[in-house]
């Protein structure tokens, strides 16, 4: 079976058309896709129209389309309540139905059935496996997750996971396809519920309710700390690049030699895992002393004295940002 190339893609499905579909709409029709947006309500595509409209015009403001760039994007749209309708001769789908197999699985049944045979069936999933998903296919090589963080048509990060039986031409397409929208995609190397970043995100939820819970800080004290101090960097770099600036010894100093213990004592369910990890420290140290050689392999010939001098600018002019407001 031929596997659609991202330069061949020329018009998109949008299979739901909630707070993550419409948006997908606005990028893909913003890039020049034809975008049909689907959904089982007339209700919810009346307020999809709407939500597109005012995304559209906060672009405007921005300076980032005019209103004839608009004009042009909206002629793009159309919507419908017809599944049949809305993915026939589509060469791109993005589903951003509910985060429930059974559905998930309902819905790429009858996405088997209605599309192309070669076009890219995508999902927004933000915790599921594909490969529980495209087992309801007969042609699971050609469904991948592509999943966005929200606003998709704002925030470029979309996470590109493959299945147990997604080819390796349906990922390259789906990378290429998500550069082409000016998107940076992230390819996981394997998957797991949460994939990237709601991994460690729920990472995140977990330590700071623990934090409330056992009286350490309330939630509005926990934001405040976050948002002024841990969170500004993490706009700039991530958390391993952030620890090789953070004490003279690099990553080796912040994970491994400080060791992770004091993190691993305590815990409630992880809200991806639905099941506390099993504590091993020793196994925790493994993994940062992999993290570091990787972090030192990456930047062996940076500079690291001009990477602080360009965070600590950026730094400023985030600051400067918040202030305005």
């Amino acid at each position: 079976m031929k596997t659609m190339k991202a330069e061949e893609i020329r018009s998109v499905a949008c299979v739901g058309g909630g707070t993550i579909g419409f948006s997908w709409a606005v990028l893909f029709a913003q890039h020049g896709m034809r975008v049909k947006i689907y959904d089982v309500s007339d209700a919810v595509l009346s307020q999809a129209n709407a939500e597109l409209r005012m995304a559209y015009d906060s672009l405007v403001e921005a300076g980032v389309m005019s209103k004839e760039d608009v004009a042009a994007a909206l002629d793009r749209v159309t919507t419908s309540t017809d599944l049949a309708a809305a993915v026939q001769d589509v060469d791109y789908v993005q589903e951003s139905g509910p985060e429930r197999y059974g559905i998930k699985r309902e819905i790429y049944r009858d996405l088997d059935r209605l599309a192309r045979p070669e076009a890219i069936l995508a999902s927004s999933t933000s915790a599921m496996l594909m490969t529980e998903i495209q087992s309801a296919t007969a042609r699971p090589e050609r469904c991948v997750v592509a999943h966005p963080y929200n606003p998709p048509h704002i925030v470029p990060c979309v996470e590109v996971v493959p299945g147990e039986a997604t080819s390796a031409e349906t990922v390259e397409t789906a990378r290429d396809f998500m550069a082409s929208m000016g998107r940076v995609a992230v390819v996981a190397s394997k998957e797991c519920r949460g994939h990237i970043v709601n991994h460690m995100q729920a990472v995140l939820y977990r330590e700071a309710m623990w934090l409330v819970g056992n009286g350490v800080a309330t939630a509005a004290e926990i934001d405040l700390a976050f948002r002024t101090g841990p969170g500004l960097r993490l706009a700039l770099m991530g958390p391993f690049m952030v620890g090789m600036l953070t004490s003279p010894g690099g990553l080796q100093d912040t994970m491994v030699d400080r060791k992770l213990d004091h993190s691993l004592e305590d815990d409630i369910p992880s809200r991806v895992e639905r099941e506390a990890p099993e504590r091993r420290p020793e196994l925790a140290r493994e993994w940062a002393k992999l993290c570091t050689a990787q972090m030192e392999a990456e930047l062996a010939d940076t500079d690291m004295e001009a990477v602080k001098k360009w965070r600590d600018a950026k730094l400023l002019q985030i600051l400067d940002v918040i202030a305005s407001d």
